[in-house]
């Protein structure tokens, strides 16, 4: 399976030290340019690929910059690559961008997806799953609505994937 990644869940994922629970995830992990730049002081691991997108899909991302899409350009990117290498999964966490990339047909998961996804495949303990999303939710001021995160635990309870 392979996923293209924007800057975010990156950060959050970096921010509780379970990075490497990507490779165990998922067999290549993709970010555009944008994307890269916008990580500027984070060292990036090895098995994070960064990549160019298409002429014609850095025509598409100026223009909608230029739109009213109100994305950044590493979302932007981050959907373009995504189509280009026909990527299993698209990891975003901002909503909108979420909402944007469904509706170019795309398969999102958020970084607390990454979490459930690495406990559904036992890389990771309830406890520990647990523990990440106090962390993100309370140290490091990741929002996730009150009903999501209930979502998510009953998620947890019943070793079920909510993406």
């Amino acid at each position: 399976m392979n996923v293209v990644s924007n800057t975010s869940p990156i950060i959050f994922l970096s921010k509780i030290k379970v990075l490497d629970l990507l490779p165990q995830c998922f067999d290549q992990i993709f970010i555009p340019q944008a994307v890269a730049k916008e990580l500027l002081d984070l060292s990036l691991p090895t098995y994070i690929e960064c990549s160019d997108i298409s002429i014609a899909g850095a025509n598409f991302v100026s223009g909608a910059l230029d739109s009213s899409w109100s994305l950044h350009a590493g979302e932007l990117e981050t959907m373009v690559l995504a189509q280009e290498l026909e990527a299993d999964y698209v990891i975003m966490d901002d909503r909108l961008a979420r909402c944007k990339a469904q509706s170019k047909g795309l398969k999102i998961i958020g970084a607390i997806g990454v979490l459930l996804l690495a406990h559904q495949q036992q890389f990771i303990s309830t406890s520990q799953i647990e523990d990440y999303l106090t962390a993100l939710t309370q140290t490091h001021k990741m929002y996730i609505s009150p009903k999501i995160l209930n979502e998510v635990k009953k998620s947890i309870q019943n070793n079920t994937l909510y993406l």
